[in-house]
């Protein structure tokens, strides 16, 4: 961060930094939902690496959903004092 960097500009670069890791969240949940789908397809389908993925799957979209709500309430505060 500069040292000469205003509040606004640091939680406009702050918010920026969220939506991409946001985004790159959204591509690691779809390349899980599609691994476990492929997963489901094979005969016999192996349940364990189903449920470890599965599991990984849940933790990712509970981090989503955090990081979609932690960027939502800093657009807020952008919003409200920029």
């Amino acid at each position: 961060m500069p040292a000469h960097e205003d509040p606004c500009t640091m939680m406009r670069r702050a918010a920026e930094e969220s939506r991409q890791e946001i985004e790159r969240l959204k591509k690691r949940i779809r390349r899980l939902e599609e691994d476990i789908a492929a997963l489901k397809q094979r005969t016999p389908p192996d349940q364990a690496a189903i449920a470890a993925l599965e599991q990984r799957l849940a933790s990712l979209q509970e981090q989503l959903a955090n990081d979609e709500l932690s960027l939502s309430t800093l657009e807020d505060v952008i919003s409200e004092n920029c």
